[in-house]
């Protein structure tokens, strides 16, 4: 990732700077805020074909696109933008719309709005408007719209979105290509998609519901209230449906579950800072209730018994 910064600059020179660090790297922008000393702000920006994704931090601000600075770059372009810390009055097309951290929008690049911060970071997604307004049904009643973190499709999208940051640059074009598509696809969906894009997409959500599903019981993953039914509640899909989506990839949900809890202790038994740890405690602060449940699913996942494994473990290091 490149990344432009204002914090190597005297502070004189910081929001001179930002002013035009916005507009190189998005688009023609007026960035207004009320600036004294010093304005510490940064974006970190990756490519992704012709979408670019980026990491944005900056002081309280009110950032305008408004005619004149349309007529300056009159770019074709859709910003999906995911706020992670601050809030953000998003206007747009007759809509006033408070955003928190979590929450998603987009803006249109060819008609003007504003975007009002406090201190803030985005990931900030910037599209081609080719590649959105096709797949959208009402594109002018999808801007300045709040998306957030429903259980749902806001959840699939945000997910996705979050996973683009942190995908390496490496990764083949054509493999970029089917992200981007995907992207496209979860977006217009949540938004409000044609019949067509919900057909086309209906593999994209599911896949995206497959990995934001798979996120959350990562961090998730020591609660012992952990199950199917909680599961299902969270996302607004069946237990049903939820055991459909795991059985695709050839792992029920408690297998998925239960593997990633056995990672987690076989983890901890193997680190010489937690030898003096009862086996006990490392298996319930990995969501296992019981600890001869604990034991039998380790010895059949392992071939071994916790005890002996962390003992041969020991003696190895020892050698």
């Amino acid at each position: 990732m490149r990344t432009l910064t204002t914090e190597d600059r005297p502070p004189a020179e910081q929001y001179p700077y930002w002013r035009e660090v916005l507009c190189e790297a998005f688009t023609a922008l007026d960035p207004v805020a009320e600036a004294r000393g010093r304005f510490e702000s940064r974006v970190a920006i990756k490519d992704m074909l012709d979408v670019t994704v980026s990491d944005v931090r900056s002081r309280a601000q009110t950032v305008y696109r408004r005619e004149r600075e349309i007529r300056r770059n009159p770019s074709e372009y859709f910003f999906a933008n995911l706020q992670l810390e601050g809030r953000c009055v998003v206007r747009q097309d007759g809509r006033e719309t408070l955003i928190r951290p979590g929450d998603f929008y987009i803006v249109d690049t060819t008609r003007s709005y504003d975007l009002a911060f406090d201190d803030w970071r985005i990931l900030c997604i910037r599209l081609p408007r080719h590649l959105l307004m096709p797949r959208l049904k009402a594109p002018r009643e999808a801007t300045a719209v709040r998306l957030t973190d429903d259980g749902a499709l806001g959840t699939v999208a945000g997910t996705y979105m979050r996973s683009l940051l942190h995908c390496s640059e490496a990764i083949p074009q054509a493999a970029q290509q089917t992200m981007v598509d995907t992207l496209g696809n979860l977006l217009s969906i949540a938004l409000g998609a044609t019949v067509d894009t919900r057909e086309r997409g209906r593999e994209a959500v599911r896949q995206g519901l497959r990995d934001s599903i798979g996120s959350y019981i990562a961090a998730s993953i020591a609660s012992p209230d952990l199950c199917v039914n909680a599961m299902a509640a969270r996302f607004r899909i069946s237990p049903r449906y939820l055991h459909k989506l795991f059985e695709d990839q050839g792992q029920s949900f408690s297998q998925s579950v239960q593997e990633q809890r056995l990672e987690r202790c076989k983890r901890d038994l193997l680190d010489p800072a937690q030898a003096s740890t009862p086996i006990s405690r490392i298996a319930s602060r990995w969501g296992f209730n019981e600890l001869s449940s604990f034991c039998r699913v380790f010895q059949k996942r392992y071939g071994v018994s916790a005890g002996e494994f962390r003992r041969r473990t020991r003696s190895g290091a020892a050698k």
